[in-house]
């Protein structure tokens, strides 16, 4: 189960990193409208799915409480990307920025993202205890492929909020 976890973990993490050198290819901001009518349908999609897969209520109810955490890390996270980015902007047009303001942003960055890697390790653990192995093979699927963050969490980060 660890190996999982962590391979999911990694897997979050190389996804996040190219979501955001997609993002710095943009030319222009996403539809924000568009991008939450996106996610509010991939999410609707999703509780329906547990719906239909967790035969338990309890365990769906509970299950679903989780997907909620779940949207609200990402989306905290995305916060976190958006403000980090204009603070690296800011920095960088300026001219007498110091070596010092650059790493201690960073560090600063790289601190919040590993809580988040943490935070989001934890809770698909929890999700994991929440179902059985057969229950998690499905909702596991459609996870990596219907809320693959290059198409919907992150590209808030790039202007879709």
């Amino acid at each position: 189960m660890k190996t999982t976890v962590t391979t999911i973990a990694i897997a979050a993490t190389a996804i996040l990193v190219l979501a955001l050198a997609a993002c710095a290819s943009r030319k222009e901001a996403p539809d924000p409208v568009a991008v939450q009518e996106q996610i509010a349908e991939y999410r609707a999609q999703e509780i329906d799915l547990v719906r239909s897969t967790v035969m338990d209520d309890d365990r769906a109810d509970r299950l679903i409480a989780l997907l909620g955490e779940r949207d609200r890390l990402i989306s905290d996270h995305v916060k976190e990307i958006s403000v980090h980015r204009k603070e690296m902007a800011a920095l960088n047009a300026d001219y007498d920025a110091e070596r010092e303001s650059f790493d201690s942003r960073l560090n600063e960055y790289n601190r919040q993202r590993r809580s988040a890697q943490r935070e989001i390790v934890a809770l698909i653990a929890a999700m994991k205890n929440e179902t059985t192995a057969d229950e998690w093979k499905i909702l596991s699927k459609y996870q990596l492929k219907r809320l693959n963050p290059r198409e919907t969490g992150y590209r808030q980060a790039t202007g879709g909020v």
